[in-house]
């Protein structure tokens, strides 16, 4: 067992009392709610939350799947564990821990959470968040999600570290702005503070760029030098910009001059944590957070604009690895049953208003036990991998197929609107079976595959069409026995109602 906290969000409870004050997220990024959910998903619970640890009071900053109150920091379930150590503390089941008996967060006062997990978000030395996972039943954390969650606490981290910097440094970035239109009567004090801000600028970490009052370009520091791979250049004109200085979105496509961070302060007045991208001849792809701001007089007039960049490629390629981690089978790649959930919900409501029905083929690998048995796990691995090959070579282009545990495979068919289409499909997978298995060592596995096949329509759910596609297998799989069929064939489900 390892320690436990007290977060401040909790879950709402179906008793509370109307009129119980809530507490609004504070100005919630989407980026850092982003990863409150990948918190959840990585590890398994159905609430997450990001909280300040550097105030007297608590305060929600991001959270996932309940409201958030306020809550004193001092002798909190949270700052008790945050000082027992650093790292990931966790605790499988509260109700198991004397230290917190009588607790109204365990006992229904407050809520009544089981289990939970906390991560300290520590920027620049001091602990600033925390990061919470919790639900309303015991949990076994594993040596994974706890190595998880950490992951996502330090992409937080990161995340809290770059808002602080664009914000000191877009105020920085328009005082230099401002400073360079002082009166020759305070020129002096204007060319030391100037050559003290740019001096500054030279050695940040981060990017800035300044622009005049027509929107071309007169300020480069020395990290937007290095990323752009050229210098500011005021002849540039601004429909030019974008493949001037190498500007994409964040997939790459080149940016329209409107799309510009730039040109958007001048139409807007300010930007905060818009994403493009740039892309240079020879060099990688970087992603760019950019935050700016109008540059005026103390009359109105306006003087230009200013923009901090932000380099977040690390941070978001780590938050897309954990996204696909909790969305994918580890060892074919395939969507896992969490993924497949998500699009069988969505291939549902589309048939519903299409008004037409969609397939869901369940697959089951006959002949496989055999080889784990005989081969060992390793082989057996191999052979699902090789599987997963087929039934993927086998489907169309917009069906799904999934992984949702051992030898059991889905296929999602959104096309298949009767059930002589979707047998054709279930026919051609079972075709792609009629080869033995080979595997790396050039050895052979003769494995099948039955396949029961349903049509889905209005009314129903996730749970109910696999349900229905699991028992039409189990029914194929039955009548192969009694016919003691010599050769796996996919055999339509006889429950399934004519189209």
């Amino acid at each position: 067992m390892t320690s436990t906290a007290e977060p401040a969000p909790v879950p709402a409870r179906p008793d509370a009392r109307e009129g119980e004050p809530e507490l609004p997220v504070m100005d919630a990024d989407p980026a850092l709610q982003g990863l409150v959910r990948v918190a959840a998903a990585v590890t398994g619970m159905p609430y997450a939350s990001v909280i300040t640890m550097d105030t007297a009071v608590m305060h929600v900053m991001a959270v996932h799947g309940f409201r958030g109150v306020p809550w004193p920091r001092e002798g909190s379930m949270v700052a008790t564990v945050l000082a027992r150590g650093p790292g990931v503390q966790t605790c499988d089941d509260l109700a198991l821990e004397p230290a917190f008996a009588g607790s109204p967060w365990l006992d229904g006062r407050r809520a009544r959470m089981r289990a939970f997990g906390a991560v300290p978000v520590v920027v620049d030395g001091r602990t600033v968040a925390a990061l919470c996972v919790l639900d309303t039943v015991p949990h076994a954390f594993s040596h994974t999600e706890r190595a998880r969650l950490a992951d996502v606490a330090a992409a937080v981290a990161a995340m809290v570290r770059a808002a602080q910097q664009a914000r000191e440094l877009a105020d920085l970035a328009a005082a230099s702005q401002l400073a360079r239109a002082e009166t020759a009567r305070a020129h002096q004090e204007l060319a030391r503070s100037t050559a003290f801000t740019r001096s500054l600028l030279e050695v940040l970490p981060v990017g800035v760029v300044g622009a005049d009052a027509a929107g071309r370009v007169t300020l480069f520091n020395a990290a937007s030098r290095r990323w752009h791979g050229l210098d500011a250049d005021p002849t540039v004109e601004p429909e030019d910009i974008p493949g001037t200085f190498g500007l994409t979105d964040v997939t790459g496509q080149p940016l329209v001059p409107e799309q510009v961070p730039l040109r958007r302060i001048y139409d807007e007045g300010r930007i905060d944590d818009v994403e493009m991208g740039i892309t240079l001849p020879g060099r990688p792809f970087r992603r760019i957070s950019c935050s700016g701001v109008q540059v005026r007089e103390a009359d109105g007039d306006l003087l230009g604009a200013v923009v901090t960049l932000s380099d977040v490629t690390e941070q978001r390629a780590l938050e897309d690895a954990l996204r696909d981690a909790a969305l994918h089978d580890p060892l074919t790649g395939l969507p896992n049953r969490n993924l497949l959930l998500d699009r069988l919900d969505q291939t549902l409501a589309a048939a519903e208003r299409a008004r037409r029905p969609m397939a869901v083929l369940y697959c089951d690998l006959d002949g496989f036990k055999p080889v784990n048995d005989t081969a060992g796990h390793a082989a057996g691995d191999e052979v699902l991998v090789e599987a997963a090959r087929r039934l993927a070579g086998a489907i169309r282009p917009g069906d799904t197929v999934a992984r949702i545990g051992g030898d059991e495979f889905v296929v999602l068919c959104p096309e298949a609107g009767s059930e002589r289409a979707a047998q054709v499909i279930a026919d051609r997978i079972t075709a792609a079976f009629d080869l033995p298995l080979r595997r790396a060592n050039g050895d052979e596995h003769a494995v099948g595959i039955s396949i029961g096949v349903t049509l889905c329509g209005p009314g129903e759910t996730p749970d109910s069409a696999l349900a229905a596609s699991d028992a039409a297998m189990y029914r194929v799989k039955a009548a192969r026995r009694a016919a003691r069929l010599p050769a796996p064939r996919a055999v339509a489900d006889p429950a399934v109602p004519a189209p």
